[in-house]
């Protein structure tokens, strides 16, 4: 996570970025944006969120250029706003927080596709996977998309990374396992936890906030 400019080519760097951009201006033209504004509880808890979120981001522990971790928060706002909306909130947080620490905005595209796309894509893909397959209740939409995705999307950013510091950095594999996968079940575990936690919280006292969660879909004949 928050991996740096001086460990990647500026070739690589431009390339992720055209990619993020074709990715953020997707997700931006695709949002629905009517159904969040006609909707005063989710966009109050929109606000909140991205306030909680920004804090979070700011508590980022390392000891290494791009050895770093934080909450991400991708599939709490998945599942409270849909992909597209998630995407650029947390865009917006990521480009906030780089404002705040003066990092390169060179490397919001590479971060922005480790941070952003991969997690909020692969949650988007498990719940349409639940949906299909899985039977639906409150307590396995809570568990599954919530606490054991959460967890998962961590996993998948951290081998990313990985995969991505062992081709193109100067980092060894001895590096990588020793200053950055030894930490990364903790930081997996508390993002599962918080996500858990959180869409639990807004499912049970405000369902309405949750644009993927329907009483009637969950709850009505359990």
């Amino acid at each position: 996570m928050n991996l740096p400019a001086q460990l990647f080519s500026s070739d690589w760097l431009w390339m992720t970025n055209l990619l993020y951009a074709y990715f953020f201006y997707r997700a931006a033209r695709n949002a629905p944006w009517r159904a969040l504004l006609d909707n005063a509880v989710m966009v109050n808890a929109l606000v909140g969120l991205l306030m909680f979120t920004f804090v979070f981001w700011q508590l980022n522990a390392g000891i290494r250029p791009g050895f770093s971790f934080h909450v991400l928060g991708s599939t709490l706002f998945m599942l409270m706003f849909g992909w597209q909306i998630a995407a650029v909130s947390i865009t917006l947080v990521m480009l906030s927080t780089w404002l705040r620490t003066d990092t390169g905005l060179v490397t919001l595209g590479l971060n922005g596709l480790l941070m952003v796309a991969i997690p909020v894509l692969f949650s988007e893909w498990l719940l349409r996977f639940s949906k299909q397959h899985l039977p639906k209740n409150l307590a396995l939409f809570v568990l599954w998309n919530g606490f054991a995705c959460g967890a998962f999307v961590i996993v998948l950013n951290t081998l990313a990374t990985s995969l991505l510091l062992m081709a193109f950095s100067s980092y060894t594999w001895p590096d990588i396992r020793m200053h950055y996968l030894f930490s990364a079940p903790l930081i997996a575990y508390v993002e599962g936890f918080t996500t858990g936690i959180m869409i639990t919280a807004f499912t049970v006292f405000q369902p309405q906030a949750v644009m993927n969660f329907s009483d009637k879909e969950y709850l009505t004949g359990k």
